[in-house]
């Protein structure tokens, strides 16, 4: 097979897409390099130049999962400074689009066995699902202090805010839920008028 890594662009960027919806499709025991560079239209030997084995490829994707998740809440909190109920409620919706858009990401992240087969460093990767929590750690530490009368704990605040956008974005995932703005703009509602 020809290697045209260099004639289309960033490899590395287009193996870590194509790596993704191939272990979306596939899982970890299908995975491999040699389907990734076939999927890229590039010899196993250019993928080499930037992956040494398939759990660095698989670590790369779960990376970049991880943080443009993460990046999706940080910006929707942004968006009210001072204002920790509507940060709860955009960050909510936040989660939710995330993954309607990028439901292979929340299966990735959340409904693999890839964190217990992966056999690279997780240091990395454990830090950006730690950094995702703590937006929404920190999202409900300033709701309760807002509003200290409230009658939950924190913690219970984030099992419930958590419990609720991950199990429509689940639903939506698993075809339960019609992916369509229509459901997306009931979700919305849902998550707004939950508080």
């Amino acid at each position: 097979m020809p290697d045209h890594s260099y004639h289309h662009g960033d490899l590395k960027s287009q193996l870590i897409r194509e790596g993704l919806k191939l272990l979306d499709s596939e899982g970890y025991d299908g995975f491999s390099l040699r389907k990734a560079a076939r999927l890229c239209g590039v010899s196993q030997t250019a993928l080499y130049r930037h992956f040494k084995n398939k759990d660095e490829l698989i670590g790369a994707i779960t990376r970049q999962a991880l943080e443009a998740f993460g990046e999706r809440l940080e910006n929707a909190v942004a968006k009210h400074p001072g204002k920790p109920l509507a940060q709860l409620k955009e960050m909510g919706v936040a989660y939710v689009r995330f993954f309607a858009e990028n439901p292979e990401y929340l299966r990735l992240l959340f409904l693999s066995d890839i964190r217990l087969k992966l056999r690279f460093t997780q240091d990395m990767a454990e830090k950006k699902h730690l950094d995702s929590f703590r937006v929404l750690y920190d999202a409900a530490a300033r709701y309760k202090e807002a509003f200290p009368e409230a009658s939950f704990t924190q913690d219970e605040l984030i099992v419930y805010c958590w419990g609720l956008v991950h199990g429509i974005s689940t639903l939506i995932a698993a075809g339960e839920l019609l992916d369509s703005e229509e459901m997306l703009s009931t979700a919305e509602k849902v998550i707004k008028n939950a508080f």
